[in-house]
């Protein structure tokens, strides 16, 4: 085993040179839409035109899991009891008029009257125990997990037991999609429907799907009976069709964008906003709550040592990526909770995490490593691949990684770029990523309740299929703590037991939490009536929902 010193002088350089070339990468454009000065493709329609990163997974949104599909029509076509604010200041109806917290572990719902499916069918209190029932047993069970009784009072009001307080209660029920139940061709189990969801959608949101062509494009509609009917908006929206684009690459997008083929991305390259000044598109930025993070197969050795992971966190120069990959519109993390939770963040207890257990510190990164290898009996160099989906924004801080990595004396270790449909049954199969001693860097969208950054991940119970814990992570103490989480009432008696879990997460390190990057959308300001109006959401799961969503005073006009 050679020394130490020669792998962190090494390392350092060819960090040094993978973050200058970075620093005077040229510029491209990218990916776009068919605006114009009539709001629309020169016929006088007013079509707005956006770009996905990828395929669409499923439209059923019961059983969706990724942000992309949930974006493009799950928080499009389909409504919950109550939705967040776009600053996550409170809740507000969407299917409910009115709420009242009984006691500790019930909720009565006062359910809008007058509104109606996609399909027609009147909605009522039954599509809502249809619904949360319909989520049990899918991999978005957590969403519902700690629902006990739904009881049905009456055709527009509804009785919502958790088996324990709920501390996340309102929050885990603005995941919960309603469809109705009123149709032989879906069921409580979807395995066992009839119903094609890419032929039409079932739910009461303000679009419906008109066309979808796989790896091409979701053309969306305005649903005309929506039930809006306030002053202050209009009843239906404003656009006569929404089209969103599969374009992958990054790169793609941002070519079409400046060719004025796109009205929005929200994939542009962070390190290359520069560009933008000279084509079309307007940089709209916003505080966001998800972020990127790798996890560490922590069942396969030598990563069962948890020097081993900690050791390799402590090489993560995550400050010199938030400058060169993200332009700095990025916050380092030591643990899951991001700045975007407000009252849950804690600037101080923050960077106390990341100077005792996993900031950058080569030294002691590389002193750890080499204890692991000598622990584990491992002989150098090691191989091991860094796996991430097609983005160039990550494959790029993904790269560092595996160079810094790679320039030390203990691993032989290569990058590995999926595409997202690829990555994600890698991740969801227990003989997938678990099973391997592969490291895989992705994103989160978190939420806007702290419970929504941590439980499926790391909770014993949501160990993949049924969950979102892909490398099988188990420790008790975390379990209890989650749980304790979850059934403590009051934010600020929830405080202190998320920093526990922040430091819990800091010390066991099955993850190596990164940042939590800002959201940036390019908007095309010719055609939209004012780029003011355009909200860029935190969760990108609804990153296309400042459109139309006049409850939560959030509508976007095509230009005149």
């Amino acid at each position: 085993m050679s020394h130490p010193d020669n792998g962190r002088a090494r390392s350092a350089a060819t960090r040094r040179r993978v973050l200058a070339a970075m620093g005077g990468a040229s510029v491209v454009g990218l990916a776009g839409c068919v605006g114009g000065d009539d709001g629309g493709d020169g016929d006088g329609t007013a079509e707005f035109v956006a770009s996905a990163a990828a395929n669409p997974g499923t439209f059923d949104p019961t059983i969706i899991t990724d942000a992309t599909s949930n974006s493009v029509v799950g928080t499009m076509a389909y409504e919950r009891l109550v939705a967040l604010t776009f600053d996550y200041s409170e809740f507000r109806g969407e299917l409910a008029t009115d709420w009242e917290q009984v006691d500790d572990t019930t909720f009565r719902f006062q359910l809008r009257e007058g509104v109606t499916f996609h399909n027609g069918d009147e909605f009522t209190a039954d599509d809502v125990a249809f619904s949360i029932n319909r989520t049990r047993g899918t991999t978005n069970a957590a969403d519902v997990s700690f629902i006990e009784n739904v009881e049905v009072l009456g055709d527009y009001e509804v009785e919502i037991t958790s088996t324990d307080p709920h501390a996340p209660f309102l929050n885990d029920l603005a995941a919960v999609p309603i469809l109705t139940s009123k149709t032989d061709a879906i069921s409580e189990n979807p395995e066992q429907d009839e119903h094609s969801f890419t032929e039409q959608t079932l739910g009461t949101g303000p679009w419906e799907l008109e066309e979808f062509s796989a790896e091409d494009r979701a053309v969306l509609v305005p649903y005309e009976d929506y039930w809006y009917d306030g002053d202050e908006h209009p009843g239906t929206a404003p656009w006569d069709q929404v089209t969103i684009r599969v374009i992958p690459e990054q790169v793609s997008q941002e070519e079409a964008m400046a060719a004025g083929e796109l009205d929005m991305i929200d994939n542009a390259a962070p390190f290359e906003l520069d560009q933008w000044e000279n084509q079309t598109g307007d940089i709209v930025t916003g505080s966001a709550v998800g972020y990127d993070f790798i996890t560490y197969p922590v069942n396969q050795s030598p990563f069962t040592n948890e020097k081993l992971r900690r050791g390799m966190t402590r090489l993560l120069p995550k400050s010199d990526v938030i400058e060169a990959v993200f332009g700095g519109y990025a916050t380092e993390l030591a643990a899951p909770i991001s700045p975007g939770l407000g009252a849950f963040w804690d600037e101080e207890h923050e960077q106390n995490l990341l100077d005792e257990y996993v900031g950058q510190n080569e030294e002691e990164g590389l002193r750890l490593i080499g204890e692991a290898f000598e622990e584990e009996d491992i002989e150098a160099p090691f191989d091991i691949s860094f796996i991430t989906n097609v983005n160039r924004t990550r494959e790029r801080w993904m790269e560092i990684i595996q160079q810094t990595m790679d320039e030390t004396e203990y691993f032989n270790a290569e990058l590995d770029v999926r595409s997202f449909d690829d990555l994600v049954p890698f991740l969801l199969d227990p003989e997938g990523a678990a099973a391997s001693t592969d490291v895989v860097g992705i994103g989160w969208t978190g939420g806007s309740d702290p419970d929504g950054h941590i439980n499926q991940l790391l909770h014993s119970s949501q160990h993949v299929p049924d969950g979102f814990n892909w490398n099988l992570y188990e420790n008790e103490e975390m379990d209890q703590l989650i749980t304790e989480g979850q059934t403590t009432l009051g934010t600020e008696e929830r405080l202190p037991i998320y920093q526990d879990i922040q430091e819990l997460v800091a010390q066991d390190v099955p993850m190596a939490n990164m940042w939590t990057g800002d959201v940036i959308d390019v908007v095309n300001p010719a055609n939209i009536e004012s780029v003011d109006q355009w909200s860029p959401h935190p969760n990108a799961s609804n990153r296309y929902n400042t459109l139309y969503k006049p409850h939560l005073d959030e509508v976007v006009y095509p230009s005149e």
